[in-house]
């Protein structure tokens, strides 16, 4: 482990160069600055520690399909129930995958999104005119909680 700064040198391509030269963070001016931004960037852009992050990150891969979705007739509460579990359960995972105890964080972390879901299914199951895309899948999730709570 270095105890004092290290000078390190690189050649760059002219693309790479004006790129490196645009980082416009922190007040960074020399190269130095510069650099030392692009890694802290790097940094903040790997490793999810926080569940925030990673909420952000795994919402923005599902959005464009829950926009799809949203404007789609008819719509769906199920596929919006899934959707919404798959961004906050990828985001808990990714969140807690260097926790030492990873299942009783990740369980902590997954428990809102799981409730959430849990609450979307018991109303498909319970609602006159529930809203799905295909006629028979408020039947089929209602047929299998029966199933479920009444064995």
């Amino acid at each position: 482990m270095l105890n004092k700064t290290q000078s390190i040198s690189a050649r760059l391509s002219p693309d790479d160069y004006a790129y490196l030269m645009s980082i416009d963070r922190n007040g960074a001016v020399t190269q130095s600055e510069k650099v030392r931004e692009l890694i802290a960037m790097a940094r903040d852009s790997v490793g999810m520690h926080s569940f925030a992050r990673a909420y952000i990150s795994c919402s923005e891969a599902v959005l464009p399909i829950r926009a799809r979705c949203a404007e789609e007739e008819p719509r769906s509460l199920l596929v919006e129930a899934l959707l919404e579990l798959l961004a906050e359960g990828a985001a808990a995972v990714q969140s807690c995958t260097d926790d030492e105890n990873l299942a009783p964080q990740l369980e902590r972390r997954a428990l809102p999104a799981i409730e959430a879901f849990l609450e979307k299914i018991l109303l498909l199951a319970l609602q006159q005119d529930p809203r799905t895309t295909a006629p028979d899948s408020a039947a089929r999730i209602k047929k299998q909680l029966d199933s479920l709570l009444n064995k």
